[in-house]
């Protein structure tokens, strides 16, 4: 989302199904979206599952924080 261009389900499953098929890492920035679009950012609102996403602004209080956060892989 760029502020004021939403992103549809359909293209982020697109490319989450791209991501998955040729092993490419699917990152989501929620730099923007996380916490605005639902409580569990855009991952929730879209019900999609990145394999990293970012996160800044509101996890510091409005402080200078940021934060990267990933799945579990299970590598057996």
């Amino acid at each position: 989302m760029q502020r004021i261009i939403p992103a549809t389900p359909e293209f982020l499953h697109g490319i989450r199904a791209i991501c998955n098929e040729y092993d490419i890492l699917f990152v989501l920035d929620e730099v923007v979206t996380g916490f605005r679009l639902a409580y569990g950012g855009a991952q929730q609102w879209y019900d999609i599952k990145p394999d990293l996403s970012t996160h800044g602004k509101v996890v510091g209080g409005g402080g200078p924080l940021s934060c990267v956060a990933c799945r579990e892989f299970n590598k057996s």
